[in-house]
């Protein structure tokens, strides 16, 4: 039994972390240095979305709780939303030096997905 649940546990945070950076999550590509108004503003270009916390639970595997999801990744620093680009990857294989430091491009799966992988882990 115990075994049966580690298992489950490892392939829900694999899944999570496979799905947050697949197509499913919009691309993950967010700009950590934008501020929240320039975060709404992207969003009418079309090429950016919005994702709440309560949609980064949706990628998590069945029988997660999501609400517990939501309230694990809020309460250990996940932020509320995320404004990510909706219709392709940007940056990939880039060699710009704000890429993946907090201060331009970073990628939700490389920044969130062990914080989601521990969400998934607690609430399963």
């Amino acid at each position: 039994m115990y075994l049966r649940r580690i298992a489950t546990i490892v392939a829900g945070a694999a899944a999570g972390i496979a799905l947050m950076g697949s197509a499913a999550s919009a691309h993950e590509c967010f700009i950590a240095s934008r501020s929240a108004n320039g975060d709404v503003n992207a969003t009418h270009s079309g090429s950016w979305v919005i994702l709440t916390a309560a949609d980064i639970a949706t990628f998590t595997p069945p029988g997660t709780d999501q609400a517990c999801v939501v309230q694990f990744w809020l309460a250990n620093g996940g932020p509320a939303s995320l404004t990510v680009r909706s219709d392709k990857i940007i940056g990939e294989n880039s060699n710009n030096p704000n890429l993946a430091n907090g201060k331009g491009l970073d990628h939700a799966g490389d920044v969130f997905g062990g914080l989601l992988a521990a969400a998934i882990a607690a609430c399963s």
